[in-house]
């Protein structure tokens, strides 16, 4: 389908006024994907549950500090979510620019000293809040995106134009931080939302032209990441350098098996597989619950993905279809990156793995996302009613 006639439809669409239920009488969210999220969410807090111990004992010698604080963002989140879930998806058009703006100033922030606060090379959190402020930005991002294609006819309309430069700026502020692994899936997430609403397929992959020549220039001229890029290659050549978090994760993974040593009995957590709570937890998951727990997990993201994108295709609604779109497929590329940067197929990033690694704002910023998702499930018709509705027109 291409972008005009993509537009077109939604002009129809728009003649046809339908006015959203009332809160009090909503329709019920997609059970089938409350259910993969809320086993997510638990199947999270009991590797975190696990894999934290050493740290937790390490910081403050109580085995329950990151669970405890994991569960405390998680019942945050949940309250979020749930808030989201009962708001109409609709009304968000109204707060697409403000929210993106506050947003893209909270991450600016981090970039000022006394601010921003640098941890691992990193300049991500800020000092008067408890939040990584990027984390928000893959919402902002789509909100953005959503509210742009669904207005505009072209892509040189102002709101187009207005939209994608704000876009730009969060991107690049923050690759300065610097997060090259944002970056790259915000930027695919952001082509995969064009390529959706009908732009040009030789238009849209026109631009990796221009992009991945750009980012390998980035990559090669600053040292640290050139050297993740080589100990990714050949991560024996610096066994405890550079090397060093592949060669662990994979021994991880290989000595979990078929059925894995069991929950609590990772002998990696203990201080040689680096953050086996946060980034590489699905190493760990490997680990202690082998090859049938890593199989489920794998499985619980795929439902996801599957139910998520069933809900954005049932939604009569532009903007609600590429809402839904562009958040399934955030955390689904989230989720691919950090089993592959486990694996060893990725190069090692600093990316979570979604309501599974330990992390406030990761957790946080997924549930608003989940929230918005599911109220769009509210309104997303199965393909019965779809039918009968066919059949009285």
């Amino acid at each position: 389908m291409s972008y005009q006639n993509y537009q077109n439809n939604e002009k129809i669409r728009r003649k046809k006024k339908k006015n959203l239920p009332k809160f009090g009488k909503l329709p019920p969210v997609d059970k089938n994907i409350l259910i993969v999220i809320t086993m997510l969410i638990i199947f999270g807090i009991v590797a975190i549950f696990s894999a934290s111990v050493p740290e937790s004992v390490a910081v403050s010698s109580n085995p329950l500090y990151y669970p405890i604080k994991h569960i405390q963002s998680a019942v945050i989140g949940i309250i979020l979510m749930i808030g989201l879930s009962l708001f109409p998806y609709k009304k968000w058009e109204k707060f697409v620019m403000p929210f993106a703006v506050f947003v893209t100033i909270l991450i600016a922030m981090t970039l000022v000293p006394g601010l921003g606060r640098t941890d691992y090379g990193s300049s991500r959190w800020l000092t008067f809040l408890p939040i990584q402020p990027s984390e928000f930005g893959k919402f902002a991002c789509i909100l953005l995106l959503s509210g742009a294609l669904y207005k505009a006819k072209n892509l040189f309309e102002p709101i187009m134009l207005k939209h994608c430069g704000l876009i730009i700026l969060m991107m690049a502020i923050i690759f300065i931080q610097p997060n090259m692994s944002m970056c790259i899936i915000l930027f695919f997430t952001c082509l995969a939302m064009l390529f959706v609403a009908g732009m040009n397929f030789k238009v849209v992959f026109s631009s990796l032209w221009v992009v991945v020549p750009l980012a390998a220039l980035a990559i090669f001229k600053t040292s640290y990441q050139s050297k993740r890029i080589m100990g990714w290659l050949d991560p024996f050549s610096d066994p405890q350098g550079i090397g060093y978090n592949i060669i662990q994760s994979w021994y991880a993974i290989s000595s979990g098996g078929l059925l894995g040593t069991g929950l609590g009995n990772s002998k990696q957590k203990f201080y040689y597989l680096p953050v086996g709570y946060t980034d590489f937890i699905f190493s760990v998951i490997a680990e202690e619950m082998g090859f049938v727990g890593i199989t489920v997990l794998i499985l619980l993201f795929l439902s996801f993905l599957h139910f998520g994108f069933k809900i954005a295709m049932r939604c009569d609604d532009g903007f609600g279809r590429l809402l839904a779109f562009g958040i399934v497929f955030n955390i689904g590329a989230q989720a691919f990156v950090n089993m592959c940067v486990a694996s060893g197929v990725f190069p090692v990033t600093g990316v979570t793995l979604p309501l599974i690694s330990y992390g406030g704002s990761s957790f946080i910023a997924i549930c608003i996302m989940l929230g918005v998702l599911l109220n769009i499930s509210r309104y997303a018709k199965p393909k019965e009613r779809k039918t009968e509705d066919a059949q009285k027109q």
